[in-house]
């Protein structure tokens, strides 16, 4: 659904080795390329001599400033909870040897989920990325709220704090980036009248808030098996709800592939929640207008059915109904 960004940069050798140099002098570059998806810059890097795992060079745009530092801090929080994520190796901030900050890290195993996705036991690396959402979740947070270079932004104490002044947030950039006045108008009613749901909630932890088949990698086993090896890009992590980050996989994971929306569940295990199908429809309702404002504000074509098109339609649904969304949980 997201369409990718690209920075205007282009890389040579000479460049490419005085940067792996200054994380290890005795590294020597060989080729590189640039490794697709996502909204930054990222290019694998070889290094010349045996044993020499490759790199990844991870470039950031200008803005925002804080990035590089949130992705090092929450991967370090990802880490206590899953051998599957890189460790930041080294963040230049100093412009010398590029004219943006860039980090380095390790290149971690297996290829995109993206990629597997035709293949006939792809239901079972579904179910291991509710497995390993379930693992992150089990992260407490002190606080709700986005994280920054340096911790949550703005911590609130409560859910319905936290949740009651995003929702009213997502609206108005909806009303203000041009979204249907009276449609926009009933969502927000049909939103209120579930805020009493936003109460119980169990507690903050940490969510990726962007797990889905393009940030998760896999690779077969000794044995043949499809296991996932690895999790990427941390940019959007926040404190919240565990289900408002569960409804996000199920929402753009279900959106690339069906399939995906019942074995995630399966492998994510029992929610203790009164009315857990009412709660997913909520956030479902909130990450539809949330996904509808920011691609519109990447200027993507409002009728285009794969982006702001068909979330208009489907944000018509929630409104008229019935909605077969939430009746899959």
């Amino acid at each position: 659904m997201a369409p990718e960004r690209r920075i205007t940069l282009e890389l040579d050798r000479q460049t490419v080795q005085r940067i792996v140099q200054s994380l290890d002098p005795s590294f020597i570059a060989g080729g590189f390329s640039r490794l697709h998806g996502g909204s930054t810059e990222v290019y694998r890097i070889e290094l010349a001599g045996a044993n020499r795992e490759p790199l990844v060079l991870k470039i950031y745009p200008d803005e925002p400033e804080w990035a590089p530092a949130k992705e090092k801090l929450v991967a370090g929080w990802f880490a206590e909870m899953t051998a599957l994520v890189p460790k930041w190796l080294e963040i230049d901030e100093s412009r010398s040897l590029l004219p943006l900050r860039y980090a380095l890290l390790p290149l971690l195993p297996g290829r995109s989920l993206r990629d597997w996705m035709a293949e006939p036991d792809i239901e079972n690396a579904y179910c291991q990325m509710g497995e390993l959402l379930r693992r992150i979740h089990a992260m407490p947070m002190p606080a709700y709220g986005y994280v920054l270079g340096e911790g949550i932004y703005k911590p609130m104490s409560t859910n319905a704090e936290y949740m009651t002044s995003a929702f009213e947030n997502v609206f108005r950039r909806f009303r203000d980036l041009g979204g249907d006045a009276d449609l926009g108008r009933r969502l927000q009613q049909l939103a209120e009248g579930s805020f009493g749901l936003l109460g119980e909630s169990s507690g903050a932890v940490l969510c990726h808030d962007d797990f889905h088949q393009g940030n998760v990698l896999a690779l077969r086993d000794d044995i043949g098996r499809l296991q996932l090896s690895g999790l990427i890009d941390f940019g959007n992590a926040r404190a919240a709800d565990r289900l408002f980050d569960l409804t996000k996989v199920l929402f753009c994971s279900a959106h690339e592939d069906p399939r995906s929306y019942r074995p995630i569940l399966e492998g994510y295990g029992p929610v203790d929640h009164p009315d857990i199908k009412r709660a997913l429809w909520l956030y479902t309702l909130f990450h539809r207008v949330s996904m509808w404002c920011w691609l519109t504000h990447l200027g993507v074509d409002p009728a285009t059915e794969n982006g702001p098109g068909g979330l208009t339609r489907d944000l018509h649904t929630m409104v008229t109904g019935p909605d077969p969304w939430y009746d899959r949980a």
